[in-house]
């Protein structure tokens, strides 16, 4: 009986620390700031088309919280599969659109993600779902100030990543 009350009490310390949802306040409240989507560490910053693309990358230790990078009047998400790469597998992807120029793409690990109802858009910090954890790519438009680099720690809904020029 000890034995089940001592599995029982990991179990749902693990789940508090595991679904744990802080409170964050971002560094810049600019309207032109782009802020951390989700903690990890920034795993990639390259030129993709039309803008930038930040790749962050979530660790064990890391809160699964996403959090809108900007602030925008519309949200938009959609879910889709298909081959990823030379291996031919399977690949789960999930995006989100953010006003006209900004979007999230998930790459979960495992299982999707979930996501909060969004009905007149997203402020700036605001939660918008839980990422059991993979890869998170932030499209920026190309106008967009990085101030970031490769390596970086982030906190979702706090860091600012850079700055829409205007």
């Amino acid at each position: 009986c000890e034995f089940l009350a001592a599995v029982f009490t990991i179990a749902t310390l693990y789940a508090l620390w595991f679904f744990r949802n802080l409170e964050r306040i971002p560094d810049e409240r600019d309207r032109l700031v782009f802020i951390a989507p989700i903690d990890g560490e920034i795993a990639s910053i390259e030129s993709a088309g039309e803008g930038a693309r930040i790749t962050i990358k979530t660790g064990f230790f890391d809160a699964r919280l996403i959090r809108s990078p900007v602030q925008s009047v519309a949200v938009f998400s959609s879910v889709s599969h298909g081959i990823e790469g030379a291996e031919g597998y399977l690949k789960h992807r999930e995006s989100l659109i953010l006003g006209e120029k900004v979007s999230l793409t998930l790459f979960p690990n495992c299982k999707s993600s979930r996501f909060y109802n969004f009905k007149n858009g997203s402020y700036l910090g605001e939660r918008l779902g839980f990422f059991y954890g993979g890869e998170v790519a932030l499209a920026l438009p190309k106008e967009s100030e990085i101030k970031v680099a490769v390596g970086a720690k982030v906190k979702a809904g706090e860091t600012a990543l850079g700055f829409a020029r205007s």
